[in-house]
């Protein structure tokens, strides 16, 4: 009886081990053959202002050179839309605009920021309302001029300098003409 209980034990310990060696997790990793990831991150630079209230709308890429085309820009899927202070996201602070956006890899011509209504700045206590000057349309537009590679993993910071972007008129009036930097970093997925 002593050889059977301990045949079944030994039986069982094998098929426990099969069992156990023969189930793993295969790591699946996700490529993207014909398209990129974009993620798209938004800062400002200090400034004198107490604050900068920009209302985003949207982030788009330009991929097409004829801007007449309907198809030239392409909208993002924004994250962060709404009204940021910029006078507060300075340094090692950032906002998240667009989060790992796969995109078609191609040329990139330009990147923008739709701009709301919305915007205002505080200075010495005092607000302003901003007006953007026609010819920028509600939009401030960087030059890209990059080609997207599949696998990779593009991530661009839009650095919005406060100071150079705020113009206080003699007639009490304060535009808003956006000056942008924009840093790209480049990641290999694979």
């Amino acid at each position: 009886m002593k050889f059977l209980s301990r045949s079944k034990t030994i039986i069982y310990s094998v098929f426990f081990l099969f069992i156990v060696s023969s189930c793993s997790k295969e790591i699946e990793t996700e490529t993207f053959d014909n398209s990129s990831l974009i993620s798209v991150k938004l800062q400002g630079t200090q400034s004198l202002l107490n604050s900068a209230n920009i209302e985003i709308l949207d982030v788009q890429i330009k991929v097409l050179e004829e801007d007449s085309n309907p198809n030239a820009w392409v909208s993002l899927n924004t994250i962060n839309t709404g009204i940021h202070d910029l006078a507060n996201i300075t340094d090692d602070e950032v906002v998240t605009l667009v989060d790992f956006e796969e995109v078609p890899a191609g040329f990139v011509y330009n990147i923008k920021l739709v701009l709301g209504d919305r915007n205002a700045v505080v200075k010495n206590g005092v607000e302003y309302v901003l007006e953007i000057a026609p010819e920028h349309e509600n939009a401030s537009t960087n030059i890209v001029g990059k080609h997207l590679k599949t696998n990779v993993l593009y991530d661009f910071l839009i650095e919005f300098d406060i100071d150079r972007s705020v113009e206080f008129s003699s007639e009490g009036t304060v535009n808003l003409n956006p000056r942008m930097s924009t840093l790209l970093r480049r990641f290999e997925l694979f």
